[in-house]
């Protein structure tokens, strides 16, 4: 029983995103092969490209994590999570990129014994522009301009720290979660997620900034919708393939008889393999996908700039107490 609980265990954790990103969140393929009761520290490393430079800004992001997760069973610290793990999640994180840099904090609940896994969380977020905050276009029918001109990566790169509009602005996000989670014998898992992201950036653009964690136009005070759907084949304790879908999409605004901002919002699908080792305590995924802004309108590029790469590492910290106290 020991010995299929500690398989269940370094399989489990492979959900996590974003994260992400998000934040609104992404999915983290690596979080629940490292997880123990108690303690968890892990550093991460993501970039992301298109296969052809255009309309999608390449991403990169650096972070350090700390989960502390609180058995709602008589358990002890260091204990692996079982198949249908019941615990109180407090988190927190800094994160770095190009653009951005902050951190985040918040908790998450997970009550049931029961497979599918429910979990409720609430996370917020404060992260400082680095001189990177720029005025984009947020609807077509009020102000100069058009959403597919300046939603790109031209646009973003010719204008990032170059052109005197940039400042140094500041953010802060407040994001209520839910996921449901199915878990299967061999290590595989199936999830759907969904966020409620309330948005607050500071800007002197009369509202028009631009979230880069998420890629996307978004107002000052804004609200996001993130749907998530995911999941994780596993071949065996060390290699695994694993795949999630993304779409978000932003609030809209009408003042007046004119539409001030526009519901923005775009698709996301990736798939890849998932290499673990140190019994889930380090891995590398690579995930291949592609993308689509839900109005053809708000997209001028080529279909071949839809397509991307994702490479992403994420290494676990040991505590002294991070294995199962009944050996």
């Amino acid at each position: 029983m020991t010995a299929i609980r500690m398989t269940l265990a370094r399989f489990l954790v492979v959900f996590l995103l974003v994260a992400s990103s998000a934040l609104a969140g992404d999915f983290n393929q690596s979080a629940q092969n490292g997880f123990r009761y108690g303690p968890n520290l892990s550093w991460r490393l993501m970039g992301n490209t298109p296969f052809v430079w255009g309309q999608w800004l390449p991403q990169a992001e650096g972070s350090l994590r700390y989960t502390w997760l609180e058995p709602l069973d008589s358990l002890n610290y260091g204990d692996p999570l079982g198949m249908t793990p019941t615990y109180l999640k407090m988190k927190a994180s800094l994160e770095v990129s190009p653009f951005y840099g902050g951190y985040t904090a918040g908790l998450g609940l997970r009550p049931l014994r029961t497979n599918p896994q429910v979990e409720v969380t609430f996370m917020y977020e404060s992260y400082l522009y680095f001189n990177s905050n720029l005025e984009m276009v947020t609807s077509d029918v009020s102000g100069s301009g058009r959403i597919a001109e300046t939603w790109n990566a031209d646009y973003i790169s010719d204008n990032v720290r170059q052109n005197d509009s940039v400042a140094w602005d500041y953010s802060q996000l407040f994001d209520f979660g839910a996921s449901l989670e199915y878990f299967f014998k061999a290590g595989s898992l199936l999830g759907v997620e969904v966020h409620y992201v309330l948005s607050d950036i500071t800007t002197d653009f009369d509202g028009k900034s631009y979230d880069y964690k998420r890629n996307m136009p978004i107002f000052s005070r804004d609200f996001l919708m993130d749907l998530q759907f995911y999941g994780r084949m596993a071949f065996n304790e060390n290699f695994a393939g694993v795949f999630e879908t993304n779409y978000l999409r932003t609030g809209y605004l009408r003042k007046g008889g004119s539409v001030e901002k526009e519901s923005l919002g775009y698709w996301m699908v990736k798939a890849g393999p998932q290499l673990s080792w140190n019994e889930g305590m380090s891995s590398v995924t690579l995930q291949f996908g592609g993308w689509k802004r839900h109005k053809s309108r708000s997209y001028d590029g080529s279909i071949s700039q839809q397509f991307l790469v994702q490479l992403e590492y994420e290494g676990y910290f040991s505590f002294p107490f991070s294995r199962n106290f009944a050996e």
